[in-house]
């Protein structure tokens, strides 16, 4: 009997935007469908990731070059690991959402690293491993940051008003750049969360039924 491979969508968008409670809401509409769903995020529970978010929090001091090859990594362990890697879960018929995914890498880094180089050190992961989707939440850094102030007792690198508004013009500059080879969904993050959870599953409901 052949195994059906499961499906894989990625949530993008700056910090503060609403993916961790999309992707809870998308995975409980995906399993009441009856199929599996895996959640996952980067950076990874790898030990690269562990290292990444180290350097994000300031423990450890890196350059943003480094950090991007970090990005890079912990990227190919995610989808390669042979304990759990999204490659074996998604061969495996289980749908995976990750939280940020190779666009990510793409706005964060871009911004301080030449693009092509940020792509180049990434093309690997991006031919392993291709999501369905990128849904792209799109929301103002103004109203991320206060939503953010209020969940937080620390702040990570990228979460100050110049760098997420850099980013998130970066994300729009590399939506329009793959709009020809990627899938990728833009979504009003300034709808009530029903109607933004909605309206995803409008566009990814296809891919379960």
């Amino acid at each position: 009997m052949t195994n059906t491979k499961g499906h894989f969508i990625v949530f993008e968008g700056i910090d503060g935007c609403g993916k961790t409670t999309q992707i809870s809401l998308l995975k409980k509409r995906i399993e009441q469908n009856g199929a599996r769903c895996f959640e996952t995020k980067e950076p990874s529970d790898g030990p690269v990731g562990s290292m990444i978010r180290q350097c994000l929090t300031g423990r450890i001091k890196v350059d943003e070059s480094t950090l991007a090859a970090l990005f890079a990594a912990d990227r190919l362990d995610h989808i390669n690991n042979t304990t759990d890697g999204l490659s074996i879960k998604i061969n495996d018929g289980i749908n995976v959402i990750s939280d940020r995914f190779i666009l990510s890498t793409y706005a964060y880094q871009s911004v301080r690293v030449p693009l092509d180089w940020v792509m180049n050190m990434n093309s690997l992961a991006a031919s392993l491993l291709k999501p369905d989707y990128h849904i792209f939440i799109d929301v103002e850094p103004d109203i991320t940051l206060e939503r953010m102030s209020k969940g937080r007792f620390h702040t990570e690198l990228f979460e100050n008003k110049k760098r997420l508004t850099e980013v998130r013009n970066r994300y729009f500059e590399l939506i329009d750049k793959l709009k020809d080879t990627e899938n990728i969904i833009i979504i009003d993050g300034n709808q009530g969360i029903d109607d933004i959870s909605e309206e995803i599953w409008s566009k990814v409901s296809h891919l379960f039924k």
